[in-house]
């Protein structure tokens, strides 16, 4: 059996460290059952042109709101050299730890006959925001798996998200027509499983994101950690929020901790005086979370490594399609780890009951591993 893996592993609308490591998770989850996978590097429409490479020149995307675009500007022409270490960094794990296809594939590619002849006998379209609704943009056929190469393979949505907003009355008939085609669907958040199975009228679980389906142990024998000790670790992703970086201060403080910031705003360095490390690779990045004391972020798979190394966190909302957030820390016992945007860290929020959390996170491994035996791999059932 040769598993086909699609999602934003390869290339998202920045470095991501959670869309690679999700795609590592599940591709190394499936190793240790037997079966070899092979991502699908992908380039969704959405992000057709854009450049993780050299971000400063995604700011003429922003033309028409010029005070966004010179931040932008000034933001990446700060961290442009970070990002090119950052960038080398991701395409050496990329290639020295997890299988990908040679290619480089875009929806027309795959719409067009491309990987029809490579032998793929199931197809999954994995975890992240891959079934988001982009007003400016049609649904992806690549990530519903809408193509010939996977028309005639097994196809199967290990975890996929929708974030917040539903489909139009348009979009509900495609992605039912979409889905019909599914030995399989499933969902990373609770809310989307349940419109998903209302939607179709099918059974549609919700599973865990594939980076928890991997111990603190797997992720440790590959992690770098950094030389100190005694930190605070905030990770910023994708949109800055300076109060959060105000209070991940004063937390540190008043744990007598330093604060270590790491993501991809390097020019906070200079304004708020605190190390930034914005040219961490993925190893870099886990032995960052590994070695922290506590964690401040605003990030979904920032809460997943929180509770992967046992750390104490607060997470901050990003404001509008935080499910993922409150759909996680609901099926952990974490709630009181949330934060408002504009909020502050409760001073006496209760300890984690880690004991709890490995019990909880125990079944929900659990239940995604069987329905990867079942739904993935076809197990007790004949294949389509």
């Amino acid at each position: 059996m040769k598993i086909a893996l699609i999602s934003f592993t390869t290339c998202s609308k920045h470095l991501n460290y959670g869309a690679v490591l999700h795609g590592y998770a599940l591709q190394r989850h499936l190793a240790r059952m037997g079966v070899e996978s092979v991502v699908i590097d992908y380039v969704p429409r959405q992000l057709e042109g854009y450049s993780l490479k050299w971000p400063v020149l995604n700011a003429r995307f922003l033309w028409r709101q010029p005070l966004l675009m010179v931040r932008y500007i000034v933001r990446w022409g700060f961290s442009t050299f970070a990002n090119l270490r950052k960038y080398r960094k991701f395409r050496d794990f990329i290639a020295s730890r997890m299988s990908a296809t040679p290619r480089r594939y875009r929806e027309r590619d795959l719409v067009g006959g491309a990987l029809s002849e490579d032998g793929f006998s199931v197809f999954v379209c994995e975890s992240d925001v891959i079934w988001k609704r982009r007003a400016k943009f049609p649904l992806d056929r690549g990530f519903f798996l809408a193509f010939p190469a996977a028309d005639a393979a097994r196809k199967v949505a290990y975890a996929p998200s929708l974030a917040a907003a539903p489909f139009d009355e348009s979009e509900r008939k495609t992605v039912c027509s979409f889905l019909e085609s599914f030995a399989a669907v499933s969902c990373r958040e609770r809310a989307g499983a349940e419109y998903l199975a209302a939607l179709t009228g099918r059974e549609v679980p919700w599973l865990v994101d594939p980076t928890l389906l991997l111990t603190a142990q797997d992720y440790a024998e590959i992690a770098v950690p950094p030389k100190e000790r005694g930190y605070v670790l905030l990770y910023t992703c994708m949109k800055f929020n300076a109060d959060m970086v105000r209070e991940a201060r004063r937390y540190a403080e008043s744990l007598g901790k330093k604060l270590i910031e790491v993501g991809n705003y390097g020019i906070d360095r200079l304004v708020f005086g605190h190390k930034v490390v914005d040219d961490a690779g993925i190893e870099e990045w886990l032995g960052l979370f590994m070695n922290a004391d506590a964690v401040v972020c605003n990030s979904f798979h920032g809460i997943c490594f929180s509770v992967i190394f046992e750390k104490p966190f607060f997470a901050f909302s990003r404001g509008g399609g935080d499910l993922r957030f409150e759909n996680i820390c609901e099926a952990l016992g974490l709630e009181g780890r949330l934060v408002p945007r504009d909020g502050r860290i409760p001073q006496s929020a209760p300890c984690i009951d880690f004991h709890d959390v490995r019990r909880r996170m125990e079944a929900l491994r659990a239940r995604a591993h069987e329905f990867i035996s079942g739904a993935v791999l076809g197990c007790g059932e004949d294949r389509p």
